[in-house]
């Protein structure tokens, strides 16, 4: 059972209807009954609880509480990385949105090329992770851009790249929004590694193996965000 329900907005305190996609998982797939207490949020950082009142064939009526707003994760991670495999990107967005990422940026590069754009499923599977891990913040899920529109993006002040042969990751504690880098299996091209140095990624490294594009996007995020938690007041 998931720990919250993602709705486009939250309904006032009192009596509301609920209908769609999270009234047919509620009702078709975990069957719940009047008195049943589930708690809904609408993905920008509001929760708010709520009690089943009476069940319908596609609706169902709840009585919602006070909304309590919820801070965000810091640092805000934005995490680029090369499209792996779908299965694997998949995987990626899920396991990512878990770990705290804010925002997910798939890249093309010169050896990662499109093999499917997923964008509404990878949407949909961070909605998931987060009523699963109960996480009130929704992560974006940006469409696919190609290596070079990224780099001339504005990008936050704090810019690091997953690199074998990097430094050791550094200041932990630091909250600063950070822009993190994970390339493809075969690794960047030269002049694309060249172009990622001028915009002033700094290399760090994630462990004494090379890793998969995957594993090394989640390794990236968890050690920024986890250093940051572990550091905070």
């Amino acid at each position: 059972m998931a720990n919250l329900y993602h709705l486009s907005s939250l309904p006032s305190p009192g009596t509301a209807t609920l209908a769609g996609d999270v009234a047919h998982h509620l009702l078709r797939v975990l069957r719940v009954r009047p008195g049943d207490e589930v708690t809904l949020s609408d993905g920008r950082g509001r929760t708010a609880p709520a009690v089943i009142q009476s069940t319908d064939r596609r609706e169902l009526t709840v009585e919602a509480g006070a909304a309590t707003l919820h801070p965000a994760a810091a640092p805000a991670v934005l995490l680029a990385f090369a499209c792996p495999r779908p299965s694997r990107a998949d995987w990626l967005i899920e396991h990512g949105t878990e770990v705290g990422v804010a925002a997910f940026q798939p890249l093309w590069t010169a050896r990662s090329r499109p093999q499917s754009v997923r964008l509404d499923r990878w949407r949909k599977i961070a909605a998931a992770a987060s009523g699963q891990c109960a996480r009130p913040h929704l992560p974006a899920v940006r469409e696919p851009l190609e290596l070079d529109a990224f780099l001339a993006a504005e990008l936050p002040e704090r810019r690091l790249l997953a690199d074998a042969n990097g430094d050791q990751p550094s200041t932990p504690g630091d909250r600063r929004p950070a822009a993190v880098l994970v390339g493809p299996e075969g690794g960047f091209s030269a002049d694309e590694a060249e172009r990622i140095r001028g915009r002033g990624f700094r290399p760090i490294a994630l462990g004494p193996h090379i890793l998969r594009t995957e594993t090394a996007a989640l390794v990236s995020a968890a050690v920024l965000l986890q250093g940051a938690t572990s550091a905070a007041p």
